[in-house]
């Protein structure tokens, strides 16, 4: 089958500033197979080459000067390759200008969350029109497949929910390396600290206030107590917003029990992960899945997070982390801190039952999940016996 993925455009694939979707194209692209003919298309950046073949995998680079200009690029390249099946990621309203050059091609969105479907950024009537003209959605999780079914008036049929996945490798590796011992001592961390560790960007969705408004009352009660915070405004962006000059205000008066790491390349995060004892996401919002509570199982950590979007599908309360409302965390991060350093093997329990879950969602079984979706799409196409009608 000849695949060809449209990525958004801002970032670059492979990713250089950590950028999440950009990373799982480069990551399920890989575990397609040699049976595959997988061409990825993304902007050019300083890092690649201008178009490269790696890893079983064609990967065409074109300037990012807007959306139009680098789809128009794309189609054109597309038109010479002829792909089986489309898949466009986080952009639905590419779909219009694939399905006229198009028409009996099987053309997918994956959609990374709901942000890019909402109003500001497309009109509910030409997202329902791109509803009708893909051949299907794809989202990371079961939440976010019932939104999309439930906002945009999507037939179930249409819309394909499939977990993303972790390498566990590089994670259970950097525990052995001496490197992440360095770089606890490096932030001033001493063997005896007891520490949360945060990793995301420093937006108020992800919650860092809740956190820090709850790390107050937990570091009251236990003096050995710290909090490191890794992460920027945005994707390579260590820029001082008017939230991030918030947290640092927040976290002034716990003095050195509260650290601030700027953004960090995934590439790294494997050893940073190894600072903490424990993982925090404290998400406000609906997240569509929160790869990184994944990301710290795999590190084999407990996760403190809360029950927002599709976060429970991955994190199971009181056997690979701990589940709370955004409201409860101050009243309720005292309380299971206490019971974590109180209860003997309590940690390491969690841990290795964060690791063993963490290893059902592999980057393999994603791809696998991608496939059966394409497949039947081809199928289904080659029965078809005129092309899809266009929306009116």
């Amino acid at each position: 089958m000849r695949i060809a993925i449209i990525s958004p455009g801002p970032f670059s694939v492979p990713p250089v500033k950590g950028s999440s979707v950009e990373h799982d194209i480069d990551e399920v692209s890989k575990m397609f197979g040699p049976h595959h003919e997988v061409t990825i298309y993304t902007r050019t950046c300083k890092t690649y080459p201008r178009s490269s073949e790696e890893e079983g995998r064609r990967i065409v680079r074109f300037p990012y000067k807007g959306p139009g200009p680098y789809l128009k690029k794309i189609l054109f390249d597309l038109k010479k390759r002829r792909p089986d099946v489309i898949m466009v990621e986080n952009r639905p309203n590419f779909v219009p200008a694939l399905r006229k050059k198009f028409p009996r091609t099987p053309i997918y969105v994956n959609m990374h969350s709901h942000v890019y479907a909402a109003k500001w950024f497309i009109s509910p009537e030409k997202m329902r029109k791109i509803c009708r003209m893909a051949d299907g959605f794809l989202t990371n999780s079961e939440y976010l497949r019932r939104h999309f079914i439930r906002k945009h008036q999507m037939s179930p049929e249409k819309v394909h929910a499939v977990h993303l996945g972790v390498d566990v490798g590089p994670y259970q590796q950097a525990k052995l390396e001496v490197p992440a011992r360095q770089l606890r001592q490096k932030l001033g961390l001493k063997p005896e600290h007891r520490v949360i560790f945060y990793a995301g960007r420093l937006i108020p969705a992800k919650g860092v206030h809740v956190l820090l408004q709850a790390f107050r009352e937990v570091s009251q009660q236990d003096p050995q107590a710290r909090l490191v915070i890794v992460g920027g405004t945005g994707y390579g962006s260590n820029r001082l917003s008017p939230y991030v000059r918030r947290l640092h205000e927040m976290a002034k008066p716990l003095g050195d029990k509260v650290r601030f790491v700027k953004f960090i390349p995934s590439k790294e995060m494997p050893l940073y992960y190894q600072i903490g004892d424990v993982v925090a996401t404290p998400s406000v919002w609906q997240e569509p899945f929160c790869r990184v509570n994944l990301e710290a199982m795999a590190a084999s950590k407990p996760v403190i997070t809360t029950p927002r979007g599709g976060i429970s599908e991955v994190v199971a309360h009181a056997e690979t982390g701990f589940v709370i409302p955004p409201a409860e965390w101050k009243e309720k991060l005292p309380e299971i801190w206490e019971v974590l350093w109180g209860v003997p093997h309590l940690r390491q329990r969690l841990g290795k039952q964060a690791l063993q879950r963490a290893k059902q969602f592999s980057w393999y079984a994603t791809a696998q999940g991608y496939l059966q979706v394409f497949e039947k799409g081809v199928e289904e196409r080659a029965k078809s016996p005129s092309p899809l009608k266009k929306a009116s």
